[in-house]
């Protein structure tokens, strides 16, 4: 089946430690941090680093940053600090030290870890073979998704709770859980999330993206004795050259399931019952009926469970 989209995020590791010297409050206060943007960075892109002091208790100290053992000097007193994350699976580290003006120093810091990981989201809907496009989630159609991770983190011996929007799909964090499956949420899309853990609760990677859905829609094409199907759309109207046609009707973003076992599948011209050809539930014939007329030509495919998996479309034939 094909993939909607990769979206490739990154597992971050953060350790938050501060160090203290010479300090005599006992511990750093909890307001106290250092807080990244984007919190999981991938390798290669610029990240931006700030000091967050909300009890006031930097007040006139002096800062330094240190990135990887390196003092950034052009960042001397200022609370942002921009660095670019490195290569994969390497370990790097921020730290900020605040001098104070009563001779006690306190240093925070956070190891990163950058590592790729790719969402591939499946979504098990039918579009035809010779579509270039992608095949999309229609509402209450199956969808896969799975992650794939650098596998020195040991992708088995990982935690993975999935959302869909604010429901946790499967109950709960799945070990190993690196694939799931669901249905599409109700409405124009919703959001699939997923948190990993290590198996001592540690969280290396929070991410969310977005999940579009779409209705079905049927789109009709002429299929030739000698040619085979056209892949080009019949638009609103078709002109029957000949003393027949066989017209088929393609639905884009149907479950496949519905697809493969419709529990309605109806073609009517002109009101009328027109039957499949070769018992195939997507194709009919038309044939002339008079030298001159035009007839209205109807399809409508539709699961009764599933009310939102269906659709139906109609054109114009001209004799």
């Amino acid at each position: 089946m094909r993939a909607v989209y990769a979206s490739i995020i990154v597992i971050l590791s953060l350790v938050a430690s501060p160090v203290l010297a010479q300090f005599d409050a006992g511990s750093i206060a909890p307001q106290l941090e250092i807080e990244l943007k984007p919190p999981y960075p991938k390798p290669g892109e610029e990240v931006v680093a700030t000091l967050n002091d909300y009890s006031g208790g930097a007040y006139g100290a002096s800062i330094t940053w240190v990135f990887n053992g390196r003092t950034v000097t052009e960042a001397t007193n200022q609370r942002q600090v921009t660095f670019v994350a490195g290569k994969s699976g390497v370990t790097e580290s921020i730290s900020v030290v605040l001098s104070k003006p009563n001779g006690t120093s306190e240093t925070l810091r956070k190891e990163i870890v950058p590592t790729y990981l790719d969402i591939i989201v499946e979504p098990q809907t039918r579009v035809p073979d010779f579509y270039q496009g992608r095949a999309l989630p229609s509402v209450g159609s199956v969808v896969n998704a799975t992650v794939l991770i650098d596998g020195a983190l040991g992708a088995s011996n990982l935690m993975y709770t999935w959302r869909v929007d604010r429901e946790v799909v499967n109950g709960g964090p799945l070990r190993g859980g690196s694939q799931v499956t669901f249905v599409a949420p109700r409405g124009s899309g919703g959001v699939l999330s997923l948190q990993v853990n290590r198996l001592d609760g540690t969280t290396v990677a929070n991410r969310a993206v977005l999940l579009p859905t779409v209705s079905p829609e049927i789109h009709f094409y002429e299929v030739s004795t000698l040619f085979g199907q056209s892949h080009k759309t019949v638009a609103d109207s078709f002109a029957l050259i000949g003393n027949s046609a066989t017209i088929k009707a393609e639905p884009y973003y149907l479950d496949t399931r519905v697809y493969n076992n419709p529990t309605i599948s109806e073609w009517q011209v002109g009101g009328q019952d027109a039957g499949q050809v070769n018992g195939s539930p997507y194709e009919v014939t038309v044939q002339r009926v008079g030298l001159t007329g035009a007839s209205n030509l109807r399809f409508h495919v539709r699961d009764t469970k599933q009310v939102l998996q269906g659709a139906d479309a109609s054109m114009q034939i001209n004799f």
